[in-house]
């Protein structure tokens, strides 16, 4: 039995979630969800149990597919109600989901939260030899200067349980040129800044804060509610950027991506790395063709490596906003923050053979 950052208590056999033994005992379950988490959590399961759910559950077949993988997705009204259910939502969601399912008459809920999904998800690429994860017993005798920035914005929602910062874990205040309210010591608008393109950037402008106004050998980006476990002392030579683990996208990146933006986005941003990136380009599309993506823009880097992806990303971008005349929504929406997940993604995936990329479990406060 092990312990889950926010105190919770979760069985681990063999390396492999809780889950997994729940399924190979039972005959039949449900995942609930039809998004990433959920086929991520539907793929790991097939791998490593053999077995595949009756259908996915979902509240409404407007908005998802009405199969996956040739598997039914359908309300819970069609479901067994003694059948376990894998809730695989974001955690934020699961609270709400477990009551409405539990007022429905099904009471065998699993909630998948974010460290039995990282269990579990580990455990899958353990088994596929990809994405190994940061070795969480290191203790670096001489720990590098790291700071880690924990990003947050005037206009986020309380925490019912907010975390303990650790002594290097830095609240940082993004798009503090919009408001006079203060929430962080630390703001982006100070020193060299896009902290007044906040609405376009998102946490992206803090991100360019710790650019060019901080000096640490590492730097870890977080956010107020997403955090990344990492520690000064699990930062070894050896590596050179750790992120968490990615989603399994259905289909492809491109079709994640299209969920958020329009068209026209997605043609200014492929030649925008046309353009600037030709030598890259072909191996950028393979990344956005594969169904691997790294969200939030979660990460840790040594400053080298932090220093290059900041150079490249707000290249591509910069040159992106001088198109916003000719597509007003890159400046006018927040279509640069669902840029910007790409853009990570692509920067790490396209150098998993340059870098030496280590993968650790990140936490999330509701």
């Amino acid at each position: 039995m092990a312990n889950t950052p926010n105190g919770r208590r979760i069985f681990v056999e063999r390396g492999n979630a809780v889950v997994t033994e729940l399924i190979t005992k039972s005959k039949n379950f449900y995942i609930y969800g039809a998004q990433v988490v959920a086929y991520g959590a539907f793929n790991a399961i097939l791998r490593l149990t053999g077995k595949k759910p009756t259908a996915f559950l979902v509240s409404s077949l407007t908005q998802n597919p009405r199969l996956i993988d040739g598997i039914a997705v359908t309300t819970p009204e069609a479901a067994d109600p003694a059948a376990p259910i894998i809730v695989a939502v974001t955690e934020l969601l699961q609270n709400e989901i477990a009551t409405s399912l539990k007022a429905q008459g099904f009471s065998n809920l699993f909630l998948l939260n974010a460290h039995e999904e990282h269990l579990l998800m580990s455990a899958y690429f353990a088994d596929m030899g990809k994405f190994p994860l940061l070795d969480p017993m290191l203790e670096r005798r001489d720990p590098p200067d790291f700071a880690l920035y924990e990003i947050c914005n005037h206009r986020d929602k309380p925490l019912t349980a907010p975390p303990n910062l650790r002594p290097f874990e830095h609240p940082l205040q993004a798009g503090a040129a919009l408001t006079d309210k203060r929430i962080a010591a630390l703001t982006d608008d100070t020193g060299e800044n896009i902290s007044a393109k906040n609405k376009q950037y998102c946490e992206m402008s803090a991100v360019y804060w710790v650019w060019k106004n901080t000096t640490h050998d590492w730097i870890g980006i977080e956010h107020y509610r997403r955090h990344l476990l990492v520690k000064p002392s699990m930062l070894t030579e050896d590596v050179d950027a750790i992120l968490p683990l990615p989603y399994i996208c259905r289909l492809n990146t491109l079709t994640q991506f299209r969920r958020f933006v329009s068209e026209d986005v997605l043609t200014v941003l492929l030649q925008t790395l046309r353009e600037m990136e030709p030598r890259m380009f072909e191996r950028y599309l393979s990344v956005l063709r594969d169904r691997y993506q790294y969200t939030y823009n979660l990460l840790c880097a040594k400053r080298s490596v932090f220093d290059d992806y900041c150079a490249w990303f707000f290249r591509i971008t910069g040159r992106m906003e001088e198109m916003g005349g000719v597509v007003p929504e890159i400046g006018e929406t927040r279509a640069l923050s669902y840029v910007a997940e790409v853009l990570t993604n692509l920067y790490f995936m396209s150098r998993q053979n340059v870098l030496n990329l280590r993968h650790a479990e990140k936490a999330i406060f509701v």
